[in-house]
């Protein structure tokens, strides 16, 4: 008598694999999905993140705009006069200084693209080395636009430093070229060290004013670029937010900061003639496309809108188009903000955004 042996036959092996083969085709559908979902949560949070951080680097650097500008001395600044010889340290291109402004915070308008906006200060507020601007007026009349100023005081000024007189609304930007302590004096020749000053027949051709006393004056130091310290942020196309800063030399320009940022969205927080709050907001189009000195001191804040993309593309079903983010999704985005994706890359529509708005009041300019 033989003895049986018991085990599976082949049948029995076939429905064994077929069982475990469809167990982990359901394991591997419930794993793809919650994968796909963990993507998805994980790359929102990356938008989040990411514009968080920008719209905190914008928001920082625009509620100090006009750092010591002291805009009660300087706000009736109609007509300013402004020179550079040609150096880098000046512009480094020869006569006046193009795009010169006191304004504390200019924007530009991007038409179908983002805008981007420049900030600037006399004095740069994030260094612990900075000096305050000294204020100070004229003790006697200059004779001719190239007479050196006789002041009341000279503390706080130093050779190398920039000048801003101004009076009736005319306003002269010059360079110090050697401070007399004793004297009070103040020269201002063109030169090596003085890229800021004009020669006399530069003055004579071009109106230059001379001041008389009590005309009122400011010494602050130049950055290594330009003469006022200015930060600016815009996307470029490959929507990536950049920084410029001429506050370090070199100067540092278009500085990536934060990426996937697809839109910015900037406009002026506009006042009523002496009055310290809001009352309209004004985007950088038509007449403050390039405000006025006049209105620019009517600016009491910025307000900001930001959009942020996740990085994660969700891939559309068989046949059908990408409707992760719809264009009524995006007319939803912000109360006040209109975003423009003509611009934006074709398969825009297949990933998920974040947008951020902030009002920036721009506190110098208010308790100045």
């Amino acid at each position: 008598m033989r003895d049986k042996q018991n085990g599976f036959g082949l049948v029995e092996i076939m429905v064994g694999l077929g069982v475990g083969m469809l167990a982990m085709v359901v394991v591997m559908q419930v794993f793809s999905q919650a994968e796909a979902q963990k993507r998805t949560s994980t790359g929102g949070a990356d938008a989040q993140s990411t514009g968080a951080i920008a719209l905190s680097m914008i928001e920082r650097d625009t509620k100090m705009a006009g750092w010591g500008m002291a805009n009660s001395m300087f706000s009736t600044c109609n007509t300013t006069y402004s020179y550079c010889d040609g150096d880098l340290s000046c512009g480094g291109t020869e006569g006046a200084i193009n795009g010169f402004s006191l304004a504390s915070a200019i924007i530009t308008d991007g038409g179908n693209n983002p805008d981007s906006i420049l900030v600037q200060y006399f004095a740069n507020p994030t260094e612990g080395s900075f000096r305050y601007p000294s204020n100070t007026e004229l003790r006697s009349n200059m004779p001719q636009p190239s007479s050196e100023l006789n002041v009341g005081n000279t503390a706080g000024c130093r050779e190398g430093d920039l000048v801003l007189v101004q009076q009736a609304g005319r306003c002269t930007l010059m360079q110090a070229t050697q401070i007399q302590d004793q004297a009070l004096k103040i020269q201002h020749n063109p030169g090596a060290s003085g890229h800021y000053n004009p020669p006399a027949n530069y003055q004579n051709a071009n109106n230059w004013p001379a001041y008389t006393k009590p005309a009122q004056l400011s010494c602050f130091s130049a950055p290594p670029a330009g003469a006022l310290f200015q930060r600016g942020y815009s996307v470029n196309n490959l929507h990536q937010l950049l920084r410029s800063d001429n506050s370090a030399n070199p100067a540092i320009v278009n500085e990536v900061v934060a990426p996937e940022i697809f839109d910015m969205q900037l406009e002026y927080g506009v006042s009523l003639a002496g009055q310290p709050s809001v009352s309209s907001w004004q985007p950088a189009t038509g007449s403050w496309a390039h405000p006025s000195a006049a209105d620019f001191q009517r600016v009491k804040a910025v307000r900001v809108a930001l959009v942020a993309r996740s990085v994660q593309y969700e891939k559309p079903a068989p046949n059908q188009q990408c409707s992760t983010t719809t264009p009524a999704m995006v007319s939803s985005w912000s109360t006040w903000a209109t975003f423009n994706t003509a611009n934006y890359p074709s398969d825009w529509k297949c990933y998920r955004y974040k947008v951020f708005e902030t009002i920036v009041p721009l506190r110098n300019v208010i308790w100045g």
